[in-house]
């Protein structure tokens, strides 16, 4: 066995969960100062300069805030659901490319036994799909914490939560399948590699699939307007009304963790990932770096998406909810696998 290698391991996976950790600390800050923005105040800013230790603050308060346990609630149940959820949002980032293969330098890579280093924890061959296997276990934790908690509400926040999971995750997983046609790779950095030339948002069948990937993220995600396992205003908060101090928070990271990593697939899957357009800086030192930071902005901005249509739209109603998932997506993403076959065999012919 190569310690080196092992070693490498430990340490990427180290720095990606502080990196992840700290970026969706500050993503609830950007989130409370765009909200205080689009509402004409001023958001968070007591906790250090211009509010920027808040998050700090935050995790302070849950660490120190006394842990209750309500009556007659599945104790087991109760602490595995936030831990699974927590598990599942950190699991799916091994798997993302935030950039390219950056060369070493020569003293370096005597020392170290390897000459290169990838930006990315694990590329395995079905990138794809173990990010989605990954990313619906975490109702798991959901429906968990509604059932365990012996209160309706969450019970029935959990059950909402499972509905539209199933009603969602068909349209997402059939959407990235007309990617996979265009590809020919459930390979991420395949997929990525494949845009050089033309990202997919600019291919009808990319487009469409953008459009039907984009709507069922945020129902996947939990996010406004399709909040309904959350929704205060006839469930309290839904599945963890009766979590609270650090339980509660590994279900807020868990939730921020998911939006950051849905900004990353869609990046990667729609928007070209980590290549830097017109071929600039290609064959030098620096493209991975400058690929790493190109892909940061775009990531960012979907990010803000998040934000933006969350503090835009009002909540669907359930019914509607159910609607657009099954009557709507799920056809349009159908036709638009035939869509991709078609403009792939096409594309064959006139190569031919």
């Amino acid at each position: 066995m190569d310690w080196n290698i092992v070693l490498l391991w430990l340490l990427k996976s180290a720095l990606f969960f502080l990196v992840f950790i700290t970026a969706c600390a500050y993503y609830t800050l950007a989130e409370r100062k765009v909200a205080g923005f689009i509402q004409d105040r001023k958001g968070p800013n007591r906790a250090g300069p211009l509010g920027l230790l808040q998050p700090l603050a935050d995790g302070i308060k849950f660490l120190t805030k006394e842990e209750i346990f309500p009556k007659n609630v599945n104790k087991v149940m109760y602490l595995i659901a936030p831990a699974i959820s927590m598990t599942c949002a950190i699991m799916a980032w091994a798997v993302v490319p935030l950039g390219g293969t950056v060369i070493l330098p020569e003293f370096l890579a005597k020392e170290v036994g390897f000459t290169s280093l990838d930006l990315q924890i694990a590329n395995p061959d079905t990138g794809i799909l173990f990010l989605f296997a990954i990313s619906s276990l975490s109702v798991y934790g959901i429906i968990l914490a509604g059932w365990s908690s012996n209160n309706k509400y969450s019970l029935i926040g959990g059950i909402r939560a499972t509905a539209q999971m199933i009603s969602y995750e068909l349209p997402l997983g059939l959407s990235v399948a007309a990617i996979v046609i265009l590809t020919g790779s459930l390979k991420l950095t395949d997929i990525n590699d494949a845009q050089i030339g033309l990202w997919n948002i600019f291919k009808l069948p990319g487009f469409i699939a953008f459009s039907v990937f984009v709507v069922a993220m945020f129902a996947e995600t939990n996010r406004l307007p399709f909040d309904l396992a959350e929704a205060e205003s006839e469930l309290v908060v839904g599945f963890h009304t009766e979590y609270g101090a650090f339980k509660f928070a590994l279900f807020f990271i868990a939730e921020y963790m998911n939006m950051i990593t849905m900004s990353c697939v869609v990046t990667i899957l729609f928007f070209g990932g980590y290549h830097l357009p017109f071929g600039i800086l290609s064959g030098s030192i620096w493209q991975a770096w400058a690929g790493l930071g190109f892909f940061t902005l775009k990531v960012l901005f979907f990010a803000f998406l998040f934000m933006w249509v969350r503090w835009t739209l009002p909540r669907f109603r359930y019914d509607q909810l159910m609607t657009i998932g099954w009557k709507k997506m799920i056809p349009w993403a159908v036709a638009n696998i035939i869509v991709a076959s078609v403009y792939v065999s096409l594309d064959g012919f006139w190569k031919w």
